[in-house]
């Protein structure tokens, strides 16, 4: 047998195994979340995006919930599979009207027409066709707006730009500042290269093997040492999505200028932080190498509307505000008793004004 036919063969054998092994583990890995339906919302532009969404589980608040993803993520980020880790499924419990969105390309609004978007098309499109496809189904003209990094970015503008639309924000790590994040300037500039559009499928083939090493670069996004190993396994083969180019453009113009504005700079959405009213929590954790405290301070300082900030502690870092150990127990019950708030169930706090940071838990 040639040597040519033999590569062949092995890179044949190769495919097949790499085929059977991603398959299998998908299918060991699986974490379906437990959503009572999917609502469509459609946008201008011709997408058809997923809403779940988790039905009131107490007694009904109002307004509803809208839960939005952070950058490379779907809504299994705040919806996760693992009923214990699902922040929509615990604010269901108290009452809430949950939708969990996916963006554009992520998890169940992965199809459509187009083949390149940023941070201004979200607020363009997604997230208004998000608030008219929960009002709906709901009758509610207004949202309690709950986001994770880009999440809360986009909850931040979204404030300002559909004021009688958000009632209230809960930020969470949200970066809307980027002076002192020297390595994720190093991150960004693999935007040139191709690895974002393998990351889905490259997380859901080293799934099995996550969890035994802790490389500094995974650090930066999630601290590893604060997620149970099955829960990041799961994360890893059910929540991660691609990096899409021109949210990676826009982002590597923030980092650069040290900006949050369009791309085509006609709009300032970091200025527009000092015109929002609304009620809004802030969240941070001191490890967080995507949106340190610092940062998230200052996006606090420059709200207008009455705020609160809140750290939830030296363990926690960017993505496991949501998937950390103790997360259900430290950071979900602030969430939930500040939108309690603002549904009229709690007595506000001071007014909501105000400063907190959790007592530090078990490493």
């Amino acid at each position: 047998m040639s040597g040519p036919l033999l590569a062949l063969l092995a890179v044949a054998a190769l495919a097949v195994l790499t085929a059977l092994h991603y398959a299998f583990w998908q299918w060991r890995l699986a974490a379906p979340t437990g959503e009572d339906e999917v609502v469509p919302a459609r946008t201008g532009d011709g997408w058809t995006l997923a809403l779940g969404r988790r039905r009131p589980r107490g007694p009904a608040r109002r307004p509803p919930v809208l839960l939005v993803h952070g950058i490379a993520m779907n809504r299994q980020a705040l919806d996760f599979g693992v009923e214990r880790y699902s922040l929509s499924a615990f604010l269901s419990r108290a009452g809430f009207d949950c939708f969990a969105l996916d963006l554009r390309g992520h998890g169940g609004s992965r199809r459509g027409p187009t083949r390149r978007w940023d941070l201004d098309t979200y607020l363009r499109e997604d997230v208004p066709a998000a608030l008219d496809a929960i009002r709906d189904a709901t009758g509610e003209a207004q949202v309690l707006f709950v986001g994770h990094s880009q999440g809360a970015l986009l909850g931040m503008a979204a404030c300002a730009l559909f004021p009688e639309r958000v009632a209230a924000l809960v930020a969470l790590a949200a970066p809307a500042h980027f002076d002192v994040q020297e390595r994720l300037r190093a991150v960004v500039k693999l935007r040139h290269l191709p690895l974002g559009g393998f990351l889905r499928l490259g997380s859901r083939l080293l799934a099995p093997f996550s969890g035994y090493w802790h490389p500094a670069a995974a650090d930066l996004a999630i601290n590893m040492r604060n997620v149970e190993r099955p829960v990041y396994r799961r994360m890893l083969a059910n929540a991660i999505e691609n990096l899409q180019p021109g949210v990676l453009a826009q982002f590597a113009a923030f980092v650069r200028e040290d900006s949050f504005r369009s791309m085509d700079g006609s709009r300032d959405y970091r200025a527009l932080l000092a015109s929002a009213r609304q009620p809004a929590l802030f969240v941070s954790a001191e490890k967080d190498g995507l949106a340190p405290p610092a940062v998230v301070e200052a996006a606090f300082r420059r709200w207008a509307g009455p705020k609160r900030y809140w750290s939830c502690g030296r363990d926690y870092g960017h993505g496991d505000v949501l998937l950390g150990r103790n997360a259900p127990e430290v950071v979900f019950p602030m969430v939930r008793d500040f939108l309690l708030e603002q549904s009229g169930a709690l007595p506000a706090e001071g007014g909501v004004a105000g400063r907190s940071s959790a007592a530090p838990g078990p490493g």
